[in-house]
């Protein structure tokens, strides 16, 4: 994957967890069933689910408080 492609995708996953937030959801609680999900669906192999979990956990970690100004 390009590294253009993995920059995009690093700021699509935190537009769209800002925007959770933003729309009263807990993001704490989403990212978690998403884990959740990812461990229960049994077509991802096992390398893969460890390193999107932490992927999710990072970009919760990373979202800014509050969302920025755009300008």
């Amino acid at each position: 994957m390009s590294e253009e492609r993995v920059i995009a995708l690093e700021i699509a996953l935190k537009a769209v967890l800002n925007t959770a937030r933003e729309q009263g959801i807990d993001v704490e609680q989403l990212s978690e069933a998403a884990i959740d999900g990812l461990v229960k669906y049994h077509d991802y192999r096992s390398v893969h689910v460890a390193n999107a979990a932490n992927q999710i956990e990072l970009a919760v970690d990373a979202l800014e408080y509050p969302w920025p100004a755009v300008g």
